[in-house]
């Protein structure tokens, strides 16, 4: 599956098509790609709706809108996680499954219509076709389980799919608004957290009525959607225009301005929302199954998701990359995959390592400063006291020393007839003469009984 989606990855990087706010489906590198998809995967989405009614009113005929394949590659390479599962509650025809599959991702489709299930396996079984309504099969389903949602609805009765009363495309307005709002609700649900839900659709006007006047106003898909959604816990975080042919709308766009200076419509909004945190979902479709870091035992992706799982109030990337690169103790916790840092030993005491004085004075009892003025010192009985610069060792490693290692603060610097002692006078006062004659001794070949221990 890793490898299909590579092969799109690289198709979608050599069209350079881009993320903007308008994406334009008339240049070449948007029909090369969508020619490529219909062509090597024989996509015949509108098979399974021939008894639909268009009401569209800009063709002669009945003609039935094919969802845009070039628009579900890139929307699943923008917002799905490699290998994700999408949800689709509102399938329709194959496109938006076989495009899915193909580029190596899971996808469930909802549809009401059996027939058009049925069509759609014709063409591929790779994708999971359900038939059935959409507000109950929603309910079977485990919340939190899918990677993106994608869909487009019935932009009311602008095209009628059937005559059943759960078609919402057969609905007055009001039941519509109440059962779109329920299925998006639901599938809200069932989308992980930190994960993208994308809607595309488009304003759609009532029908303009002399008896009865109808003027023709819009009936407010477009901001219903965004209601529905905010509802449901999302958040509305991109609105992008897909700019369309203008060529079936030419044939009208005369006509009807001058009757009422209605503007003919040639686009699609595609409202994008995001449950939970957009940079961790970033992150999660970027993740190329290599951690950069592990904090307290936990791994990130990079520094920033590891920056905004911690604290998002105080830390950010640089300083999550400080602290795992730092060699102090406190942060030993924080760690490079790949790179772990080892404590940068540069005080021993007995041989027992340490970072600083702190961790001296603690492990004895002392005060810091008092550490550091041993450290500092020429007193023989400070000769354990040492300075080094050393990082051989594991954090582990040393705090295992430092627990488990008896220190002491002092070392005698004398040995007399078998005898230790801290200092002359310590020696004079055992064996009852001056700390000048215990010297002399010392410095005497005739005493080798008495020596220095440094």
């Amino acid at each position: 599956m890793l490898k299909a989606w590579v092969f799109q990855a690289f198709f979608v990087y050599l069209y350079m098509i881009k993320p903007f706010s308008i994406l334009d489906t008339r240049t070449k590198e948007w029909q090369d790609r969508k020619r490529y998809w219909i062509q090597t995967y024989n996509i015949q989405s509108e098979l399974g709706r021939e008894d639909a009614e268009s009401r569209a009113r800009f063709w002669e005929d009945n003609t039935i809108s094919i969802f845009d394949a070039t628009l579900c590659e890139n929307m699943y390479q923008w917002f799905t996680p490699k290998e994700g599962k999408i949800l689709d509650p509102f399938a329709g025809g194959s496109v938006r499954g076989i495009v899915a599959t193909e580029m190596g991702y899971e996808y469930m489709g909802i549809d009401l219509s059996k027939q058009q299930i049925e069509e759609n396996r014709k063409q591929s079984d790779k994708p999971k076709w359900v038939s059935g309504d959409s507000d109950e099969m929603l309910d079977y389903l485990g919340d939190e389980q899918f990677d993106f949602v994608f869909t487009c609805p019935p932009y009311y009765d602008l095209e009628v799919y059937s005559d059943n009363p759960l078609d919402i495309s057969t609905m007055e307005d009001d039941k519509f608004d109440e059962k779109y709002f329920s299925i998006l609700g639901k599938a809200a649900k069932k989308l992980k957290n930190n994960r993208f839900f994308a809607v595309v659709v488009s304003e759609v006007r009532e029908q303009s009525l002399t008896g009865n006047y109808k003027i023709g106003k819009y009936r407010g898909l477009v901001s219903k959607t965004i209601q529905a959604c905010e509802e449901a816990g999302l958040h509305f975080y991109n609105d992008m225009i897909l700019f369309n042919s203008q060529h079936q709308a030419a044939r009208v766009v005369d006509t009807y301005f001058k009757r009422n200076r209605k503007v003919a419509s040639v686009h699609q909004n595609i409202l994008v929302f995001v449950k939970g945190n957009p940079d961790i979902a970033a992150e999660d479709i970027e993740f190329d199954g290599t951690y950069q870091c592990v904090v307290d035992g936990k791994k990130y992706k990079s520094f920033r998701e590891a920056a905004i799982d911690i604290n998002p109030n105080e830390l950010v990337a640089t300083e999550v990359e400080r602290r795992c690169r730092s060699t102090k103790s406190k942060y030993k916790e924080w760690q490079i995959i790949g790179e772990e840092t080892k404590p940068q030993i540069k005080y021993e005491v007995d041989g027992i390592p340490f970072e600083n004085p702190r961790q001296v004075a603690d492990k004895l009892g002392i005060t810091e400063s008092e550490a550091r003025n041993y450290f500092e010192s020429n007193n023989p009985v400070y000769r354990h006291w040492k300075k080094v610069n050393r990082n051989d060792i594991s954090y582990d490693d040393m705090f295992d020393e430092q627990t488990h290692s008896k220190i002491q603060l002092q070392l005698p610097i004398i040995e007399c007839e078998g005898v230790q002692f801290y200092s002359m006078i310590d020696a004079a006062n055992h064996f009852g003469c001056s700390d000048e004659r215990i010297r002399q001794k010392l410095k005497s070949d005739k005493h080798s009984t008495f020596i220095y221990l440094f």
